[in-house]
Order: structure tokens, then sequence, then C-alpha cells
């Protein structure tokens, strides 16, 4: 059911090249996909039933079409599309089959629409592209996980170097990069989510769940404001720099952790806090950039080597102990102690 579904979406957007869809496409530089059939985008009409009526015809039940989240039922008793004037995306699972959809907006509604979870779709189990780009991973590219599909196509847009792939969110599973890896020839992965809070945020989370699959982590930090589709609409050139200077997920990670913590990196309890919350991230790096991140940590916090290197590399935080430092600037040897009230501002 969800294979004549991707046919009759892909089919209206052929059918429909002077449509705002393929037209949204080609401004943002991507016309390209629209008969690009790896990627198999298409197109979901402007109709209450386009799509039920169709598969109706083909011997679907109404039962089969809720169940797998492609027609919603009214109060009426009626079933309309749950998928209306949208560029569609295929989500795909493990094996390669599409099991869900992912369809995005004109300007003036919610962006991105997923399907809901039902037997065979799990939005932490699917990717968008995962398909579309595994002949590029086969041969090495390097897999650049994004937010939406419209980045994924942006990504891929680059060349044989990158292949895009999209989690339709910030939030990367375990199975996420355990799908990617199956393909990728390079064990590697960068992660490039949106220049925004959410975005850093996500990045971060995704550090565990990547770092186990992958040799190697990195991210790809976009210009303020930007998503990667943006950034290749505004220089495809610069946004192929920016994932080529992507640096170590697990360094933004210590960074982003450390901002958290800057209102009151003026007080003792705070800075030894804010080292407490980094050691774990500073233990996952190499030895030659563990050494450099403890000497950056001690200039930033304004503590002795020595006891940033003595935190970081103690696998347990002893509670209770109260660990001496000496804040250079001032000359003294303070007693540094966890003082919770003075975390930092969620």
């Amino acid at each position: 059911m969800h294979r004549a579904a991707r046919d009759f979406y892909e089919r209206q957007l052929h059918e429909l090249p002077d449509g705002w869809a393929a037209g949204h496409l080609r401004e943002r530089g991507l016309g390209g996909v629209v008969a690009d059939e790896t990627w198999r985008i298409g197109y979901a009409p402007d109709t209450w039933a386009g799509l039920t009526s169709y598969l109706r015809r083909h011997g679907f039940g109404d039962d089969d079409l809720v169940a797998g989240g492609l027609a919603t039922p009214t109060i009426n008793g009626y079933l309309v599309d749950r998928f209306r004037d949208r560029i569609m995306f295929a989500a795909d699972d493990i094996d390669f089959e599409t099991v869900g959809f992912v369809g995005r907006a004109r300007s003036g509604r919610v962006r991105y629409l997923n399907s809901p979870t039902t037997e065979i779709y799990h939005k932490g189990e699917t990717l968008v592209g995962l398909t579309a780009q595994r002949g590029k991973l086969f041969c090495g590219s390097i897999p650049v996980l994004v937010e939406g599909p419209m980045d994924a196509l942006a990504v891929d847009q680059l060349g044989g170097r990158w292949a895009g792939i999209s989690t339709c969110g910030t939030a990367v599973t375990r199975q996420h990069a355990v799908m990617i890896r199956q393909l990728s020839l390079a064990n590697q992965i960068v992660v490039a989510f949106d220049a925004d809070l959410g975005g850093r945020l996500g990045a971060v989370r995704s550090l565990d769940s990547l770092t186990e699959i992958f040799a190697s982590v990195r991210v790809a930090e976009l210009p303020p404001g930007l998503d990667p589709a943006a950034a290749f609409q505004e220089s495809k050139d610069g946004l192929s720099d920016c994932l080529g200077s992507a640096r170590p997920l697990v360094e933004f990670a210590v960074d982003v952790e450390l901002a958290k913590w800057d209102p009151v990196l003026d007080h003792v309890s705070g800075q030894v806090n804010a080292l407490r919350a980094v050691a774990p991230l500073v233990r996952q790096m190499p030895s030659n950039r563990m050494a450099q991140q403890i000497a950056g940590l001690a200039e930033r916090l304004n503590l002795e080597v020595e006891i940033v290197s003595r935190e970081v590399l103690s696998p347990v935080v002893r509670r209770g102990a109260k660990p001496r430092s000496g804040r250079r600037s001032r000359g003294v040897d303070p007693v540094l102690a966890d003082e919770p009230d003075r975390g930092p501002t969620p």
C-alpha cells in the first residue's frame, strides 16, 4: 500500500511541472531531483481524497488506509487524505522499504507533517534519503545527518563526497546510526543540524548514539539562522566548505555545555561545577585532543591545569570531597565546593 502511495505521489509531481511543488524545488536549486528516480519525490494533491480514492480502486480497504496512516476518518465517517498539498518524501526502514511519509507544506502552514506511528512506521527507526543515498554510501561518500528532507536534498547536490540523510527532526537514535553504518564505507559521519538552539542541543544529544557506531563523529557549524538547504541556496561552495571544516562533535558538546554556565563562571563554585559537567565529555576524546582540551578548560575557567586534569582523568567524582584550586588571576587557593543553587539557567 505504501509503495502504491509513493507511486501515486510521484506521478502527481511529474504531471504538474508548473505547480508550486516543482517550482519550489527549482527555486531552492533542487529542481534536478524531480526527475531523479533515486529520490522518488512526490506531491500530495490539494484534494480531500485523491490518494484515498486511488488506493480504494487498487483494492485497499478503508481499515488498511487508516491503519497505515494514509487516511483519517472525519466526524461524519468519511475518509480524507492525511497529506494534502505537500511535497512528499518517502521514509524508509532498515530494509529500504517505504513505510511512511514526510510531507512539506508551502508557507503559512506547519512545515513538515509525518506519518503517525503505525505497526510498520516508527520515526526513530526510519530515515529519509537512506535508499536514495545508498549508492553513494557504498562508494565511500560521508553521510551527513540533517533535520529536514530538503536539507538532505541540498547535501546530495554537493557531489560525491557527501550523502545527505534526514532524521526528520533532531532526535537521533541508535537504530538510525546502525541503518546508516550498514551502508557506509566511510566509518565517519557529520551532523549538520540547523544553526539554532534546537539544532545545537539536538546535535549534542546525538553524541552517544553516533559514537557507539561510528569511529569519527563530527559536527558542521552553519552560519547563524541557516539550515543546510538555506545555506546551499545562499552558497553551494559555502555549504561544502562548512561540511569540510566540521570538527569533533564531542568538542562542540563541551562548548555547548560550558555556555550554559557562563552566567556563573565568575564564581569559584560555578567554575568547578562547570568543569564537572564537561569532564565526562572530555574523557571521550583521544589522548592528544584531551590534553589540548584540558589546557583550554583551565584557561577558560580560570583554574589550575592540575585541578582540571585531576577532575577530567578521575573516573568517578568523589562526592563530598573538597579539591583545592588556584584562581591564577587572584593568586589565592580557595576551597571548591558544589553549590547546586548556582547552576546554569535552563
